[in-house]
């Protein structure tokens, strides 16, 4: 599957934003590190819980000069768990720069914080989402 754009959900633009807000880095720099977040959580996240009405982001402005890096990190990802690489790429792609950008928001209040998501471990990242956010599908 060949694309040049990604969109989010409406509720990771906003906290991207505000991501951006606390840290100073851009969003294609947080939503990198959203990704990798992601991808450190076992569990497999459904596309299916986020919407494509947030930002639109092409591809090549998100993944950098790494593109080549993280289309392999998400094939093998899809590869572990059982899901087609080529098929299920974007929408993966996009389940996990989601989850990762709403993983990441409740453990980030400032520049700082990001080293916190280096210690996450292999928690899960539902774990490290506040219960009020969990209660409302994020």
């Amino acid at each position: 599957m060949t694309f040049t754009r990604v969109r989010i959900s409406v509720n990771a633009t906003i906290r991207l934003n505000q991501l951006k807000g606390r840290t100073g880095l851009t969003p294609n720099i947080l939503s990198r590190i959203a990704i990798c977040y992601s991808l450190n959580d076992l569990t497999i996240p459904n596309p299916e819980e986020y919407d494509e009405k947030g930002q639109e982001m092409n591809r090549f402005t998100l993944t950098g000069e790494w593109d080549t890096f993280f289309i392999a990190l998400i094939k093998e990802r899809c590869i572990n768990d059982g899901l087609d690489p080529e098929k299920d790429l974007y929408d993966q792609l996009r389940a996990h720069l989601n989850r990762g950008v709403m993983g990441m928001f409740s453990r980030i209040k400032g520049l700082g914080d990001l080293h916190s998501l280096i210690t996450h471990g292999s928690q899960g990242i539902k774990s490290s989402i506040q219960p009020e956010e969990r209660s409302r599908g994020h």
